[in-house]
């Protein structure tokens, strides 16, 4: 009998190897364009950055709502008797998805919600490592689950740079004076997670290779970082060229391996073409 069921939402960005090989369920968010809501899950970044070109009007992001969970947790039940459900969550202070799961959750005595304070990238790796536990833990409980990822999530370091602003500013999230001020002076600003919020981070002035060049060296001079692995994430349009230039660079702080991650249509809404992030988990001190 299976014991426990991981869930998460599609703005984790887990690939679907991961999804496969640990049978993690994941609830779409949607993206709703002017007429039309669409299931994250169905759709690319590439979509968004083409309906944003054509009509210069930005879809907006929305999260799971509770049918799509409840949708999701009936199948579990169905399908896997007995188990215990474990739901991962993306980042309760950015959407609604977490009170939605909540809301569907009322119907069922077998489900544990637990927030990751993280978005994209760092949420799948929250639930990958999950998983992992899960597998070399086949006598663990749900609480002691729930603590394992309360412990990874606190030790989470990730950083991600937008290539343009374009985007963050037809959200709403930057000023037009923000934008065409780093556009005339050449800034790239980072977007950290800091405690479950997207915040604004380090300025870099150049290009956008030197931008990443710095963050990098920067995120290794900050953090203790596991170098077992990092893994990194970006939207469409960023250039092979720019991808292995980044591994070459992870690498050369000794990280041993570097998996690239695309991001789906929500978080490729808020970054725009071309961004780049990676994630990595911070040493126990």
């Amino acid at each position: 009998m299976r014991k426990f069921v991981l869930v998460t939402e599609s703005g984790s960005d887990l690939p679907q190897y991961y999804a496969e090989k640990y049978d993690i369920k994941v609830v779409t968010m949607h993206v709703n364009f002017q007429d039309e809501s669409r299931d994250d899950l169905d759709i690319n970044g590439q979509v968004v950055f083409d309906y944003y070109d054509k009509h210069k009007i930005l879809p907006k992001t929305s999260g799971s709502t509770p049918n799509d969970f409840l949708k999701v947790f009936k199948e579990i039940n169905e399908n896997y008797p007995g188990a215990e459900i474990i739901y991962i969550a993306y980042s309760a202070v950015t959407t609604v998805s977490y009170n939605s799961a909540k809301i569907a959750a009322e119907e069922f005595s077998n489900i544990h919600m637990v927030d990751s304070k993280n978005v994209s990238i760092g949420l799948s790796t929250v639930v990958i490592e999950a998983a992992k536990f899960i597998e070399n833990n086949p006598d663990t409980t749900a609480e002691e689950i729930i603590k394992y990822v309360e412990d990874i999530r606190e030790r989470i370091r990730f950083v991600f740079l937008p290539q343009t602003l374009l985007y963050l500013r037809a959200g709403g999230r930057i000023s037009n004076v923000a934008y065409l001020g780093a556009m005339i002076l050449k800034i790239y600003p980072t977007i950290d997670l800091d405690d479950g919020y997207l915040v604004a981070g380090t300025k870099y002035r150049g290009s956008f290779k030197k931008a990443y060049e710095k963050m990098i060296n920067d995120f290794f001079n900050k953090f203790d970082i596991d170098k077992e692995f990092i893994r990194a994430g970006s939207t469409p349009g960023l250039s092979d060229e720019h991808q292995q230039e980044i591994i070459k660079l992870i690498k050369g702080h000794g990280v041993k391996e570097v998996e690239w991650l695309e991001a789906k249509a929500v978080i490729s809404t808020h970054g725009g073409p071309g961004a780049v992030g990676f994630v990595g988990i911070e040493k126990k001190k």
